[in-house]
């Protein structure tokens, strides 16, 4: 649906634009569909970093700021693992318990100039942008603060959030929270993510790694619930809306799994949608493939969509399961890379859970 949208020229005029803080190893990939009318800041620490990034993309400009609540000097604990470096220093004796607790060893210490994301922005000559994503290490909160003035232009925000204080003493996930419902946020999803006790390791999510290539540890596939990827966004359905504003939401609900939001948005203003795309359209390239199978919008809600078998899992069985107790490597969204992932997001969990 994103994809046809931007074909029809929705972005052409103004275009789609993200800040990415803490963009260290690059941008996410699904920011790729909307091709050219796409332009991303990315705030990251270290220079070099942000030096090797920019000769990548040019649609992606890099700022090694220290991004803050105000203007001033702060000091950053420069961690083993890079990307663990933070405002915040860990507190070993807790987080040593863990299996990535070599990570956020403090290797040595920088005092920053810091700066508040709007004068970074207007730097460059940007005033207003379309999508946040706060990954820094626990002063998430504080940078948002910091760019409260941008924040009524802003449609969604993606915040990393900690959930225990006694990790490094930073604000925790319903400060964050809080913050964003005061103005206007809503939260959407949770991608929750896990660290294992080094009595008894589970195997690891991702492969990560040192900047000089070893191994380094990283979420586990079960343990205590340790930090997650908050992703909050406006409530546009009842409002009359800035035409624009509407079509960013849909596209970012499509992105981030939502297809149920971004229909609900479709079908309560499609005179905005019919502009570019016919809305029937749109909705056709929401439905979900299903045990298989490609139905049109009219097919899909034509079934019952309770107690259809097409719909329902087998009987006495969660869809998925509660607790996955054996990761298998296949979590890829269908449209990222067609070339490699081959099998459908209902395809692969039909495999998994019978």
């Amino acid at each position: 649906m994103t994809a046809a949208l931007v074909k029809a020229g929705a972005f052409r005029r103004h275009p789609f634009t993200v800040v990415d803080i803490g963009a260290r190893g690059g941008v996410a990939a699904y920011w790729s569909v909307f091709g050219d009318d796409l332009r991303i800041i990315g705030f990251e620490l270290d220079p070099d970093e942000c030096r090797r990034l920019d000769a990548i993309d040019s649609r992606t400009r890099y700022l090694p700021y220290a991004l803050d609540r105000e203007r001033g000097r702060r000091t950053v604990y420069v961690a083993n693992y890079a990307a663990s470096s933070s405002f915040y220093p860990t507190d070993p004796a807790y987080f040593g318990r863990h299996t990535a607790g070599g990570n956020a060893i403090v290797s040595s210490e920088q005092t920053l100039e810091t700066n508040t994301l709007p004068t970074a922005l207007a730097s460059i000559g940007l005033s207003s942008v379309d999508f946040i994503k706060a990954d820094a290490e626990g002063a998430e909160l504080e940078i948002l603060q910091g760019g409260e003035e941008l924040l009524p232009g802003v449609q969604g925000i993606l915040s990393e959030v900690r959930f225990s204080r006694r990790v490094s003493g930073c604000p925790i996930y319903w400060e964050v929270d809080k913050y964003l419902r005061e103005r206007g946020f809503e939260l959407y999803d949770l991608d929750v993510y896990r660290l294992s006790k080094k009595a008894l390791p589970y195997p690891y999510l991702y492969a990560n790694y040192f900047d000089d290539g070893r191994p380094a540890a990283g979420p586990s596939t079960q343990g205590q619930v340790f930090e997650a990827n908050a992703l909050y966004m406006r409530d546009l359905l009842d409002g009359a809306g800035d035409p624009r504003r509407l079509i960013v939401a849909a596209c970012l609900f499509e992105i981030f799994g939502l297809v149920d939001c971004a229909a609900e948005l479709i079908l309560a203003h499609r005179g905005t949608f019919d502009a570019h795309v016919p809305s029937e359209r749109l909705l056709d390239l929401l439905v979900p493939e299903v045990k298989g199978r490609s139905l049109t919008y009219r097919q899909y809600m034509d079934r019952d969509l309770v107690a259809d078998p097409f719909l329902r899992p087998t009987d006495g069985r969660r869809f998925p399961e509660a607790v996955i107790p054996q990761y298998d490597g296949a979590f890829a969204a269908s449209w990222e890379d067609r070339r490699v992932v081959k099998d459908s997001f209902w395809q692969r969990l039909l495999a998994r859970f019978g």
